[in-house]
């Protein structure tokens, strides 16, 4: 059916509908006109079309099937059930309705050995083929959908289409290895295909396997020597298995073929990353954005490698031109506010994280970098709210409990700031830390120095001019 045709059926059916005009249609039409709804995923207008062409065309059996169709695919399977049970089609399309209901039933077993019976069927295609795949997956009927592929490869004159969907299903799965075998069954039916080596390599990644990857790669440019697509996902699996000189000489290979310049040399960039060689990677950082001016994550890449060089003022300036370029960029609102909270500038450093926050209110390192530019700012009651809410995600949290400390002393309320200490103090003696970081476990293993600081912090606060009574001069607990 052609685009026009169809248009023109529909736009007929809709002025009768709508009573503007009066029309005709014999039950091909209406069927033409039900699957153009389909086609759009307007499956009501579909299911009404039919109803429609069965008042015109009672009995119609073509109509019927698909009005049983409809209203399965609309979740009135009882609806569905009454009209299969009354049409005497026994077609590939019904049956498939039929094994569908079986599945829905819970009767696998009966629904599996309706879908083996179309691979008997003189209509059988590779699109009755691939709706029965469908099924399986549906109702996640794995042993069966192989099994069906299985003897489908034996009926249908070209098997290959229903072997990539049933690898694609595997992969969905995470059957990789499932995925693999059936690739390598694909190859050995055609090994110049330069599809099924790529989508091996892909598979080989994906189970780190990258050795086998990059070999599916190589025979895939055998085929396709400037395959753009092939050429830079060899140049990830270098990249992922940490052999960036051979990354970065792929990624150069890329750029000499590909249309988008941007995306090679960001990926030069990150390479050089990888390697600390953070020259190179700002050459190519800038290189990628003059290709793509408008690129925000460029300019945050750039903003990294300069802080990484210690070039506080151009990573200030990079994170503003990707604010500039994106303000709903959260990650560099984070940033940028955690580098003006180390240089000082503690009213920037509060308006660039509490941006952050409100774009992304999950961000717990963000909301304690709030938390600090809050302490220096003197607004104690909101660095509390944010301490507070950091510990209740993270517990061990070591320093964010310092902080804390802290933020109650100059807040005046000491009570609460011994609370916390002795808090610390319990923690570091009777919790079990061995489930933390490394680092972390070492942090808490050395508490107890950082624990008198904050005790001979609290009673300076306390007494600032040091003229604490004698009574009180026993060592807070």
């Amino acid at each position: 059916m052609s685009a026009k045709r169809s248009n023109e059926l529909v736009e007929r059916y809709e002025q009768m509908l709508s009573g503007t005009g009066s029309c005709y249609f014999d039950s091909d039409e209406i069927g033409e006109i039900a699957e153009y709804y389909e086609s759009k995923g307007q499956l009501p207008n579909a299911l009404h079309a039919t109803e429609f062409g069965l008042n015109m065309h009672p009995g119609d059996v073509d109509l019927s099937l698909k009005q049983a169709r409809y209203l399965l695919y609309l979740d009135r399977a009882d609806e569905a059930r009454k009209i299969m049970a009354e049409l005497a089609d026994y077609s590939p399309d019904a049956t498939l309705v039929r094994a569908e209901l079986q599945f829905l039933d819970g009767h696998v077993k009966r629904g599996h050995e309706l879908l083996l019976s179309l691979l008997d069927s003189d209509d059988l295609s590779e699109d009755i083929c691939f709706e029965a795949l469908d099924i399986y997956a549906d109702y996640d009927c794995f042993e069966g959908l192989i099994e069906f592929v299985q003897k489908a490869e034996t009926v249908l004159p070209d098997s290959r289409e229903l072997l990539r969907e049933m690898a694609a299903i595997c992969e969905d799965r995470s059957e990789y290895d499932q995925a693999i075998v059936i690739y390598n069954k694909l190859i050995d039916k055609d090994p110049y295909s330069v599809a099924d080596w790529f989508s091996l390599a892909k598979v080989e990644a994906l189970l780190k396997h990258y050795d086998k990857a990059l070999e599916a790669c190589d025979f895939a440019l055998a085929v396709k020597e400037d395959d753009e697509a092939v050429i830079s996902f060899k140049g990830y699996c270098y990249y992922d298995s940490g052999q960036y000189d051979k990354a970065i000489e792929q990624f150069k290979e890329y750029a000499t073929v590909t249309k988008d310049k941007s995306v090679a040399y960001e990926l030069i960039g990150e390479s050089y990353i990888k390697q600390e060689d953070y020259n190179n990677a700002l050459t190519y950082f800038h290189k990628a954005l003059e290709a793509d001016p408008g690129n925000s994550n460029i300019c945050y890449q750039l903003a990294t490698c300069y802080y990484d060089l210690g070039k506080v003022r151009e990573a200030i300036v990079c994170l503003q031109d990707t604010i500039s370029l994106d303000e709903r960029d959260d990650e560099a609102h984070s940033f940028l506010g955690e580098i003006f909270l180390q240089i000082g500038d503690y009213e920037k450093a509060y308006r660039h994280l509490s941006r952050s926050l409100a774009l992304n209110a999950d961000d717990r390192e963000t909301l304690r970098l709030k938390g600090v530019a809050c302490l220096h700012l003197g607004n104690y009651e909101e660095a509390i709210e944010a301490f507070e809410k950091v510990l209740k995600e993270d517990m061990y949290d070591l320093q964010t409990r310092f902080n804390l400390v802290v933020t109650y002393a100059r807040n005046g309320n000491e009570a609460e700031a011994e609370h916390q200490v002795e808090m610390i103090d319990k923690m570091a003696h009777t919790f079990d830390l061995s489930e933390l970081p490394p680092e972390e476990q070492k942090q808490w293993k050395n508490v107890q120095t950082a624990i008198q600081s904050l005790k001979d912090f609290l009673l300076g606060n306390i007494y600032p001019n040091h003229d604490q009574p004698e009574e009180n001069k026993e060592p807070l607990s």
